[in-house]
């Protein structure tokens, strides 16, 4: 990969452009200005820290961290890749199975589309997770405020563990905030046809006292 391809020179070149210092950029996103340097340097940079980063330079987080390239792939699948057409071919074959399996036992879904950073929740999820009657509208940051304060680190970093491509699925059991009982979620990453994350499914079901 040619150096100006990598996240690292895309980082550096704004770092330039803004006239920012790595202490600086360190202070917004709440790490050392060491931890910017390596970051610089081609280290490894976490999900929500990339987000805060691409937001304080005005950038698209794809593009800082994949390139362009990325950029023109993401945009074609909104389009309609093979994998996504697959995808809802898939999710409509299976639709009435799902639609039945759910009468039947108390399972809710959640859909996380990384690219646009949205969560949509089914309504038994909403349920579940004790969601008020205005229904919920947000992102992963969003969703985790449903999460009980003491398990919410802990499910906070399952989650980034699959978005950072470190674990290929999640299973997390937690309290929650606005309703009593405890609730399993098990989720995993779909890939694009690339192999770049696109989106987490999750299942939510309720823990027997």
């Amino acid at each position: 990969m040619r150096e100006q391809d990598t996240f690292a020179s895309r980082l550096t070149q704004l770092i330039r452009e803004h006239n920012i210092s790595h202490a600086e950029i360190g202070r917004v996103v709440g790490v050392s200005g060491q931890a910017v340097g390596k970051w610089a340097k081609g280290g490894n940079i976490e999900y929500d820290n990339l987000k805060t980063v691409a937001t304080h330079f005005d950038v698209n987080w794809i593009w800082l961290r994949y390139g362009d390239d990325a950029m023109t792939s993401f945009s074609e699948r909104r389009t309609g890749s093979k994998v996504r057409r697959g995808v809802i071919k898939s999710i409509i074959d299976n639709e009435q199975r799902m639609r039945l399996a759910l009468e039947v036992v108390t399972i809710g879904t959640w859909d996380f589309d990384i690219v646009d950073d949205e969560i949509v929740l089914s309504d038994v999820a909403e349920k579940l997770l004790g969601v008020g009657k205005n229904g919920f509208r947000g992102n992963k940051n969003d969703l985790l405020g449903y999460v009980a304060t003491a398990d919410r680190t802990q499910v906070g970093e399952a989650l980034n563990a699959v978005i950072e491509s470190r674990e290929a699925n999640f299973d997390v059991t937690h309290s929650l905030t606005h309703s009593a009982g405890r609730v399993r979620q098990r989720g995993k990453m779909v890939k694009d046809d690339v192999g770049r994350p696109v989106r987490i499914i999750c299942v939510i079901t309720a823990m027997e006292s």
